[in-house]
């Protein structure tokens, strides 16, 4: 009776073993996730910001020529789409840009790691999982 005991105690312990083990390979892999994401909302932010050099010195140029008054300056225009691009970005996660409703970086990430893992875990592969990724980006609010 002892013996089974033992037995049952060493299983209870290599359960909670494995569980461990599973969760820091899950914090491991989501870390360095993250990590990955950063680095890639890093380079898209760093591409905005290179191609605005140029886009910022015309409009502040086009600005002085003749325009309508009652429409926003070009260098406005500009700064209104510089925020809509960062909370799109969002590169630091500010609760704001979701809040707003606007679609992120991580969303889209999020939508085709999800729809990749569903359509691996039914067998479903290449043509039929880029018409669902395509698909949840169209229907992200609607869900």
């Amino acid at each position: 009776m002892e013996n089974q005991k033992d037995k049952q105690e060493l299983i209870k312990l290599d359960d909670e073993q494995e569980t461990e083990q599973s969760g820091e390979q899950t914090d491991t892999w989501d870390r360095t996730r993250e990590l990955i994401l950063l680095q890639v909302k890093l380079g898209i932010d760093a591409i905005r910001d290179f191609m605005l050099i140029p886009v910022a010195l015309f409009c502040y140029i086009l600005d002085f020529g003749e325009r309508d008054k009652s429409k926003p300056s070009y260098w406005d225009r500009l700064m209104a789409w510089g925020r809509r691009s960062d909370h799109h970005i969002n590169l630091f996660k500010h609760r704001r840009s979701y809040k707003k409703g606007y679609m992120t970086i991580d969303d889209a990430v999020n939508i085709v790691e999800e729809t990749i893992r569903k359509e691996v875990k039914n067998g479903e592969y290449s043509e039929q999982v880029v018409n669902k990724v395509k698909d949840r980006f169209k229907n992200r609010g609607n869900h």
